[in-house]
């Protein structure tokens, strides 16, 4: 299923470039800032307490048994993996709203409300089966893994945008980012793997290793970059759609070969 008509009344999403998506990103995560946080806190912290929770008990596993210590790292670094991407899925998917109201100047309404009128289970489903696929393509070769991981980064938002089923919104998430891949990359990969690594970065201090503070700093840390990241990928959603739209448009109008011999 394809996106609907434009309404004239809307403003136009950001363009397809990095400056207009990480500006306009920016300013509705500054502008949108509490309700962000507060569907970010909603998603984010049910999912990062679960994931830090197993992969505290997976390093404790993993100090016990040496013989171990390479699959419990493995399974840990799936399960960080998979709460990760599942959790920006369904955030995207939930403050799509809350984007669309601020740059394209759509009616607004409260979270509850949002909430409720979500295809909760199919972001579910698709946030699994995404994050299923991009873990296989990490275990059986990286690159592959890193591949999917930008290609299915706007599933969440394409599942509420374009009403897409499970399967239809990865295919139509992959076609609308493989012409931006390098866009998307630096827009939502990026910002997502050094997130990961200013946590991970925090490991060698001994504070750290307190679990309060442990699981405080991770789910603070995922809230208000997550969040970020999350915004984000929606305005990158919003502009890729258009752009499609743009570019299929063109194409109807071009005039076909045949014809234009004949004029």
């Amino acid at each position: 299923m394809e996106a609907s008509p434009p309404d004239p009344g809307r403003r136009a999403p950001a363009r397809a470039t990095i400056r207009s998506v990480v500006v306009a990103g920016l300013g509705t995560y500054r502008r949108r800032f509490g309700r962000v946080v507060v569907a970010a806190l909603v998603v984010f912290a049910p999912i990062d307490l679960v994931v830090t929770l197993a992969t505290e008990a997976a390093k404790d596993a993993a100090e016990k048994a040496d013989a171990l210590h390479v699959v419990v790292w493995l399974g840990s670094t799936s399960v960080s993996v998979a709460g990760t991407t599942l959790s920006l899925i369904l955030f995207a998917g939930v403050i799509d709203r809350i984007v669309a109201v601020d740059q394209q100047g759509d009616d607004d309404a409260p979270l509850l409300t949002i909430l409720r009128g979500l295809p909760t289970m199919r972001l579910i489903l698709a946030g699994t089966l995404a994050t299923a696929l991009i873990l296989a393509g990490l275990i059986l070769l990286l690159v592959p893994g890193f591949m999917l991981m930008v290609l299915f980064c706007i599933v969440g938002p394409i599942v509420v945008i374009e009403d897409q089923r499970v399967w239809a919104s990865l295919r139509r998430s992959a076609r609308l980012v493989w012409p931006h891949f390098w866009l998307t990359t630096v827009v939502v990969l990026v910002p997502t793997m050094l997130e990961e690594e200013l946590t991970a970065s925090l490991e060698r201090f001994r504070w750290y290793e307190s679990p309060l503070v442990h699981l405080s700093i991770d789910v603070a840390s995922t809230i208000f970059v997550g969040g970020l990241i999350g915004v984000l990928e929606v305005t990158l959603a919003h502009a890729l759609i258009a752009d499609y739209r743009r570019r299929t448009e063109a194409a109807a109008q071009r005039p076909h070969p045949e014809a234009a011999a004949i004029l």
